[in-house]
């Protein structure tokens, strides 16, 4: 099992240098992944409700901005995270489609990927903070439908053949372009997350993978059961769904990350919040996953 950490690009520690530092440290440690997270706006007042717990839960005003702020944009901010390591993968947990314009997305993406080498994996969702999009001037309505989409508007940029690519979709209708530079990978890597069943069926549908935010053994247990039905429903092996799960601060011990992994996980993002922990970590968990 891969392990994984959050780069630290949000909230109060997020500056450049310490940015800089923890990535290196982690590609050095050995550690498998490092996660950004992604919100552009950070409203004051929110209505929409939080819908990835069991329960939708109520935000309060500025608990966005009091948990992320300073917020340091994830693609920005993962060019920087490939220019200052070698080896570990960068990823995206989870960047949110629907405030994103396809076309430039998919060459950020390719930009991302040939500078890090290949290294890029993408974890996308639809979205739950409407107050963001509006913000955006995004279209809120339909987008599950708005979404699969633009995956695949994604995955033609990146891998139709010939000099010219064009794409005719419901949503966007892109005439014969040039899609050079291409990503490295073929394509790129995307996970589908959310915890819904509708949001389980598009990762099993249409991704590599199904991404988790945090969420414990117990619970990952019980939904486990709907991502092999949705891969029996769409003909697929179970085990060729990828799992990248979030654990919390209390799963950092060996026999936790071991549940995990007997669950079946691919990839575990580990719950560590400083340089301390991240290097004994390093010295004293890693060598016994191994």
């Amino acid at each position: 099992m891969e392990i994984g950490v959050r780069i630290p690009h949000t909230g109060a520690r997020a500056a450049p240098g310490f940015v800089r530092e923890w990535c290196t440290v982690a590609d050095q440690a050995g550690f498998g992944s490092l996660w950004g997270v992604d919100h552009v706006v950070m409203p004051r007042t929110v209505a929409s409700k939080y819908v990835l717990p069991r329960e939708p839960a109520t935000i309060a005003d500025d608990a966005v901005s009091d948990l992320l702020s300073p917020n340091f944009e994830l693609m920005t901010t993962l060019a920087f995270v490939a220019a200052v390591t070698e080896r570990i993968k960068i990823g995206a947990a989870v960047a949110v489609l629907t405030i994103r314009n396809a076309v430039l997305n998919a060459r950020q993406l390719a930009t991302v990927d040939r500078y890090s080498n290949g290294r890029l994996v993408y974890g996308v969702g639809v979205g739950w903070l409407k107050e963001e999009a509006d913000a955006m001037n995004m279209p809120w309505d339909r987008r599950g439908a708005r979404a699969e989409e633009q995956i695949s508007l994604l995955r033609a940029l990146w891998s139709a053949p010939g000099k010219h690519v064009e794409f005719h979709g419901e949503f966007w209708d892109i005439p014969p372009m040039d899609p050079e530079p291409r990503p490295i990978q073929q394509p790129i890597p995307i996970l589908v997350g959310g915890h819904s069943e509708a949001a389980i069926d598009r990762a099993v549908r249409l991704g590599d993978g199904w991404i988790t935010a945090g969420m414990s053994v117990e619970r990952l247990s019980e939904l486990l059961p709907i991502v092999h039905v949705a891969a029996e429903r769409h003909g697929r092996e179970p085990s060729s769904v990828l799992i990248y799960c979030a654990g919390g601060r209390a799963d950092v011990t060996v026999d936790a990350l071991h549940r995990y992994q007997d669950l079946g996980v691919y990839s575990l993002q580990v719950g560590i919040e400083t340089l301390d922990e991240l290097k004994r970590f390093a010295d004293e968990v890693l060598p016994r996953l191994r």
